[in-house]
């Protein structure tokens, strides 16, 4: 086609003018990534709507109030019988502990009540805590809500923490401060403390992912890297496709972020995906220009290339982007949302396949004559 041929002309003529557009663009994007947000995944990002059990829980949380919480789960160690350690979740040294951590979160942002054993218990004692266990065991009997905040083994306690309608906006704040409160208040010895609940769930599972999502990466990125160390038997030409995937991300991830999306922990893992289909252009292009260079001076090298493959790589770009771009015709929001991402990377990486690596190859490669 006459257009792709012109292109190619300017491409292989003009490398300052095509990397100067590139890295302006980079420039635009990168300050774009710097800008991207993590956003919190729920319920509603993943389920489509009138899903009836979502539509009740809006519904109560209009009618009452909310229904987001948070939970801090006590948990006694009884694998050392003899020990001195408490062995029942109504020792003294326990509710005195679980009272402590109640009256902290009292005055955490967006809390709006708390409560647990230790409230029973105050309530049942004019408003202090027995020094004996006995005295708590009595206290407790048949006590219709004593079960709500422990267990039927009285090995763990619950602490339940009613939060405001804006919690869901401030979860990683929140988060943090109820592990500050835990970090900073004194437990008994054989006591162990987590966080839980709807609320802060999000905040915690995107703080164990990030590391594994990260690992996850950088195996990936080894892992192309042999690869391509294998094919071209040269440390340089191995790591000029990897300019394929690293400006295509940049540029992807930016647009993303420029456009109002976010990224979460399910749709982050895209990263690894588009580093895998991206880097096959960088390839294309690298193994069809080296193959030309044998009969051509570098420019009219680069020309050949450029009018050969453009047409096959656009054909499967096309036919990546409407597989991609048919996960959001479903009900799934993530799948779309994913969908979405991946079609923007796959996109980007081509792109970045027919500018960038073109230019540096014209630019650095060296006549066959010279």
């Amino acid at each position: 086609m006459k257009i792709i041929n012109q292109y190619a002309k300017l491409v292989a003529n003009k490398p300052v003018l095509i990397l100067i557009i590139s890295l302006i663009l980079t420039g635009i994007m990168f300050y774009g990534v710097t800008k991207l947000e993590s956003s919190d995944m729920d319920y509603e990002d993943i389920l489509p709507e009138g899903i009836e059990v979502i539509e009740a829980m809006n519904l109560i949380g209009d009618e009452f109030g909310g229904t987001e919480n948070a939970l801090i789960v006590i948990e006694l160690d009884q694998s050392l019988p003899n020990s001195n350690e408490p062995k029942d979740i109504r020792d003294p040294r326990v509710i005195k502990y679980i009272d402590i951590l109640t009256q902290k979160c009292k005055y955490i942002d967006e809390v709006e009540d708390v409560s647990s054993i230790s409230n029973i218990v105050k309530e049942l004692n004019e408003g202090y805590i027995p020094n004996s266990l006995s005295s708590i065991k009595a206290s407790l009997k048949d006590n219709p809500f004593a079960s709500s905040y422990v267990s039927e083994d009285y090995s763990m306690g619950l602490i339940k923490i009613r939060l405001s309608e804006n919690a869901m906006n401030k979860a990683k704040e929140i988060e943090k401060q109820l592990s500050e409160v835990i970090d900073k208040t004194e437990k008994p010895a054989g006591v162990s403390v987590q966080l839980a609940g709807e609320t802060i769930k999000d905040p915690i599972i995107e703080r164990l992912i990030a590391p594994n999502m990260l690992r996850t990466s950088l195996i990936s990125l080894i892992g192309i890297i042999v690869v391509l160390f294998l094919l071209f038997r040269s440390l340089k030409t191995s790591f000029l496709p990897l300019t394929t995937i690293l400006f295509g991300i940049i540029w992807a991830m930016g647009f993303v972020s420029l456009i109002g999306m976010g990224i979460n922990v399910a749709t982050s893992g895209v990263i690894s995906m588009i580093m895998g289909i991206g880097i096959d252009f960088g390839i294309q292009i690298i193994t069809r220009f080296k193959q030309e260079l044998k009969n051509n001076e570098k420019r009219k090298a680069m020309e050949i290339t450029i009018n050969g493959i453009f047409m096959p790589m656009f054909i499967t770009t096309l036919a990546a982007l409407i597989g991609f771009r048919a996960m959001s015709l479903g009900q799934l929001k993530l799948m779309g949302e994913m969908g979405t991402i991946m079609s923007l990377g796959v996109a980007f990486c081509m792109l970045a396949a027919i500018t960038i690596v073109p230019s540096i190859l014209v630019l650095f490669e060296k006549d066959k004559n010279k």
